[in-house]
């Protein structure tokens, strides 16, 4: 007999999706994630759960290098951020226990090496980007962009999960940082327990007040 549609969904358990995404030019980058962390309350490039900036210079050159030579697919290309109120028209939940600014998800190494690039702080093949400028290869033109995914997850649980399911079954994190990370998802799971045993039964009518408020 078919399985239902609820059943296929606990087995297959699909992903979130982001509520935006849009190509970011490399010519103008940094000054893209500087307003778009202004207008959601910050940018947060390195919440507790990244790895921080982990790549060797080497790693950051031959990433660059793979990427003037149209090696790296979309997926390579994409940067991963979550905003909680992303949409002026969400309700804020009364269990969001993120914070209501921009964090990075996924995609922090490829960030990184791509803005030291545009500093000049990365060459690749032992060229600058002067000697770029002009060519096929200058980062000013448009062929050259990051594609930015944001996504609007209002509790820490449902984050770190979304973190743990894009980076466990790769090779990048070493096991006893994915086990990091999985002790704090158990960490938030156990904050939203002890959060739902001391919510009241009815609502607080209050907490309305609170979703008309939905800029941070």
């Amino acid at each position: 007999m078919p399985r239902t549609e609820k059943q296929l969904e606990a087995i297959i358990r699909p992903m979130a999706q982001a509520r935006y995404e849009a190509d970011f030019l490399f010519g103008g980058l940094e000054g893209s994630l500087q307003r778009l962390g202004e207008d959601f309350g910050g940018l947060e490039l390195t919440p507790d759960f990244q790895r921080g900036h982990v790549w060797t210079p080497d790693q950051k050159r031959h990433f660059i290098e793979n990427l003037l030579r149209g090696i790296i697919s979309t997926s390579g290309l994409t940067i991963q951020f979550n905003c909680p109120q992303f949409e002026e028209n969400s309700a804020r939940r009364r269990d969001q226990d993120l914070p209501n600014h921009l964090q990075c998800i996924d995609g922090l190494q490829r960030l990184t090496a791509v803005l030291d690039f545009l500093r000049g702080e990365v060459q690749p093949f032992g060229l600058s980007r002067d000697d770029l400028v002009g060519s096929r290869y200058d980062p000013r033109r448009m062929t050259f962009h990051l594609r930015v995914a944001i996504f609007a997850f209002q509790r820490r649980e449902d984050l770190l999960q979304h973190y743990l399911d894009l980076n466990a079954g790769g090779t990048p994190h070493s096991p006893q940082e994915i086990q990091r990370v999985r002790g704090l998802l158990e960490q938030a799971r156990e904050h939203q327990r002890g959060a739902s045993d001391m919510a009241p039964d009815e609502p607080n009518p209050d907490a309305r007040l609170e979703d008309t408020d939905l800029k941070p």
